[in-house]
């Protein structure tokens, strides 16, 4: 059994040397109080093990303004491979109309960042990552 935890632990200590980017956000529904995104993160594992993430807290902004949080589960990604994550977002429309306002100020453009923290679970407690994505 030790040796099923160690093999563990290796998969989330593999994660530390993952490259992060956001890939996409979109609007996937819209309702009468709010909007529904997907968030979609894409994580590269340049590691010889699987690693795995067992969960990402995330603030979302758009052209600086503060959106909301969000959360992303866990997933394995195998060596050597590229995966994207997705998860909906709630967007209230509070929020959508100062993104809509900078957009027109700014002639359309918006640019998203997201900034979190990525959890690795191990027997001796959880290791965190920070990150902070602009596109």
């Amino acid at each position: 059994m030790g040796g099923l935890a160690y093999y563990e632990s290796m998969k989330r200590e593999a994660l530390k040397s993952c490259e992060v980017k956001l890939a996409d956000v979109h609007v996937k529904s819209i309702g009468l109080a709010s909007a529904t995104l997907e968030v979609s993160l894409s994580i590269y594992n340049p590691n010889s093990i699987t690693a795995t993430l067992d969960r990402v807290t995330y603030s979302l902004y758009a052209n600086g303004i503060y959106l909301g949080d969000g959360t992303l589960s866990r997933t394995d990604i195998p060596p050597g491979s590229t995966i994207t994550v997705s998860a909906p977002f709630t967007l209230s429309y509070s929020g959508a109309l100062s993104v809509l306002w900078s957009c027109f100020t700014t002639g359309g453009e918006v640019t998203w960042r997201v900034k979190g923290t990525a959890y690795f679970d191990t027997p001796l407690g959880s290791l965190t990552t920070p990150f902070d994505i602009v596109i």
